[in-house]
């Protein structure tokens, strides 16, 4: 039955029911010559063969009378469900051919199904445009631009490339803050139209380098141009140049002028890329060597980018590993009182050594560490065994305290606070010898979340210190917020003292800055015996660097502090 058409069905349902009704009047005619006239069942009013045949052409003709009419009504459900499968690319004539049904039911249903297709073809053409195009800029979006490439993409050639750009405005958060969202968004539509502006205006033979081009809206401030029919890299630097110097205007929005710059990330194909996928990673991979090399501006895609990062990919999973395997040791350097010349404190220092004695610069790990979330976890590590050597070196005698770098992105931590406290309670580290030190940047961005953080520390003793002083862009208005306790004069200062005239007038400014808050100093970086007297006359407190000693293991260090107690190296502290 599931393979029948309707045709043949009626057609045998009627063929059935006219043998069935003949049978039916043939045994009703006997029955009354039997019992009516006197007849007998062995007489029959025509032979059997002939009863046959007539039964036999009265199904036929009755069938194919069903089948024809059928067939009308087979062709009719045929055209609708025909408009059904065709509506969502049918045009507006498409029901034409369905205006004439003869049945009052099919008219009803005609009614019905051209409203509820014109009903989906309208959903399907919102969804369309929801699904295609960026809501905030009307612009072309992520996935148009995929399917774009896509398409064409295995029709690049060498001598034939295609070209993406990835582009992202520069400066566009701090200007986002200070707009509101609203007009943040109404920038960003107009950083589209001035890019798709600028593209119009180009014309003679980069204007073929555009011919079937997209400019689209991704996430964010970021935007992306393809050019399937490239036609060379001097032309699409054109391109770049053009977008480039669009920007050098400032926009008007809200009554505010906002000033914009846009940075790119270009891979050609098929030379660097085959896939899609390629296409934009590699573009990004371009970008963000943008961001590291220069901050701004517009770089190629190179086979060296892929290299690099496949091996911060794999310094990455290394890190990971590291972080889990407990890899990352605490050296101490120690820090020397000018004026008792006794070891008051150390700075720990996070080295990573790998288990096949391999030792990882903190200038290589540490950036990527930021990047990744992972210094967060490293500098936990650190604090806990930092405070565990202080809590030996305290139960020796030796009255030192340790000072321990915090990263910005450990401050984002809503946690910190109590994480600070937990270690110092199972180290047993009492909380007045345990310093705390942050960067300037860090302390100039975040005055308020500093200040929270670190109140319930220092109410218990524990110290601040603001690390590379002289460095960043703070001043006492800023500083006078924040209960710092320690100045560090950053060590390019210290190092400049015999070579550069000025580094002298900044660190006695920094001195004299300190002394009016009330607040001690440390000198990073003291490698000389001139340096640090020059530090000890200007009033310096404190001084660590190679003079004194390189970063030690715990027990090293702890064999160091013996030693200088036991006999103080009082040379170094003389006059000269």
């Amino acid at each position: 039955m599931g393979r029948i058409t309707i045709p043949v069905f009626i057609a045998t349902v009627s063929s059935g029911l006219t043998v069935a009704l003949y049978s039916s009047v043939w045994v009703a005619e006997q029955a009354y010559r039997i019992y009516f006239e006197g007849g007998s069942w062995a007489e029959w009013a025509l032979p059997l063969w002939a009863i046959g045949i007539l039964m036999v052409i009265a199904a036929a003709i009755s069938g194919s009378i069903a089948w024809f009419l059928a067939r009308r009504f087979q062709q009719i459900l045929l055209d609708f469900t025909e408009y059904l499968s065709e509506a969502g690319n049918a045009g507006e004539d498409s029901n034409a051919h369905l205006t004439a049904v003869p049945f009052s039911e099919l008219r009803r249903l005609r009614v019905v199904v051209m409203r509820s297709v014109g009903k989906l073809r309208r959903d399907n053409e919102a969804l369309r445009e929801t699904a295609y195009v960026d809501p905030r800029t009307g612009m072309p979006n992520l996935i148009a631009i995929e399917k774009l490439i896509a398409r064409t993409l295995p029709r690049a050639r060498y001598e034939t490339p295609a070209a993406l750009m990835v582009l992202d405005l520069d400066n566009y958060t701090r200007a986002s803050e200070r707009l509101g969202a609203l007009a943040s968004e109404a920038l960003l539509k107009a950083s589209g139209e001035r890019m798709s502006r600028a593209l119009a205006a180009l014309d003679g033979p980069v204007r073929n380098a555009l011919r079937a081009s997209e400019l689209a809206a991704m996430q964010a401030d970021s935007f992306a141009l393809y050019l399937p029919t490239a036609v060379s890299r001097d032309h699409v630097s054109n391109i770049a140049r053009a977008i480039r110097l669009a920007f050098a205007e400032p926009f008007v929005i809200a009554g505010q002028s906002v000033s914009l710059g846009i940075s790119g990330g270009i891979v050609m194909a098929p030379e660097d890329a085959d896939t899609v996928q390629k296409m934009f990673r590699h573009a990004e991979l371009a970008l963000k060597q943008v961001r590291k090399d220069t901050g701004s501006g517009f770089r190629y895609f190179s086979p060296r980018l892929n290299r690099v990062a496949r091996g911060k990919y794999m310094l990455e999973a290394e890190l990971r590993e590291a972080v889990a395997n407990h890899e990352f040791k605490t050296h101490f350097q120690p820090k020397v009182d000018f004026q008792t010349g006794k070891v008051v404190g150390a700075e720990a220092l996070a080295r990573w050594i790998r288990p096949n004695g391999k030792i990882i610069s903190p200038n290589t790990f540490i950036p990527l560490a930021e990047e990744t979330g992972l210094v967060t976890q490293i500098g936990e590590q650190i604090m806990e065994a930092a405070c565990r050597s202080a809590r030996i070196w305290m139960d020796e005698g030796f009255d030192a305290t340790v000072a321990v770098n915090v990263s910005p992105r450990q401050f984002q931590a809503t946690d910190l606070t109590e994480t600070v406290l937990s270690i110092l309670k199972r180290s047993g580290l009492p909380p007045h010898r345990l310093e705390l030190e942050i960067t300037e940047s860090m302390a100039v961005s975040e005055p308020e979340k500093v200040a929270r953080v670190m109140r319930p520390l220092r109410s218990l003793g524990t110290k601040l210190a603001i690390d590379d002083f002289g460095t960043g862009h703070s001043n006492l208005s800023i500083l006078t917020q924040l209960p710092f306790d320690v100045f560090k004069i950053d060590r390019q200062f210290v190092s400049a003292l015999e070579s550069d005239e000025q580094a002298p007038a900044i660190i006695e400014m920094i001195l004299a800055m300190a002394e009016t808050l009330g607040l001690k100093t440390v000198a990073e970086g003291v490698e000389t015996e001139r340096q640090a007297d020059f530090l000890r006359r200007r009033g310096c407190t404190m001084a660590q660097g190679f003079l004194y000693s390189a970063g030690l293991p715990h027990d090293s260090f702890l064999e160091f502090l013996r030693k200088w107690k036991a006999k103080p190296s009082v040379t170094r502290l003389q006059t000269g």
